[in-house]
């Protein structure tokens, strides 16, 4: 095999590889309804999350997150959920499929799961 070929396959997996990585890191559209539970010590405290999605823009609600309930506002780039509330920024949540996670104010560890689309 020639070095130039070897060259061009070389690029062409390593292309290939890159677009795939991108393409698994993009979270899709998050409308939804996403619930499951806040986590702090030994208490667990269930939470909705309900999410519509318009280009990188969400609007929605939260219910059973103390001070971050009501509606919320944010963005999504790649994997990152970035929301806010009338009270301020809710803290980072990470998209890996059909589950969301992050940390509430507080310490509280949270996990969603999307349960309807």
């Amino acid at each position: 095999m020639t070095r130039l070929r070897l060259s061009v396959l070389l690029f062409v997996g390593f292309s290939i590889a890159m677009l795939a990585a991108y393409a698994g890191a993009q979270s899709g559209d998050l409308t939804g309804t996403w619930t499951g539970n806040t986590v702090s010590g030994t208490s667990t405290n269930p939470i909705t999350l309900t999410l519509q999605q318009a280009d990188n823009n969400l609007t929605g609600t939260l219910t059973g997150a103390g001070d971050h309930d009501g509606n919320v506002t944010g963005t999504v780039q790649g994997n990152t959920v970035r929301l806010r509330n009338d009270k301020g920024n809710i803290p980072l949540l990470t998209v890996r499929g059909e589950q969301m996670s992050g940390t509430l104010s507080g310490g509280k560890a949270v996990t969603l799961s999307r349960t309807a689309k």
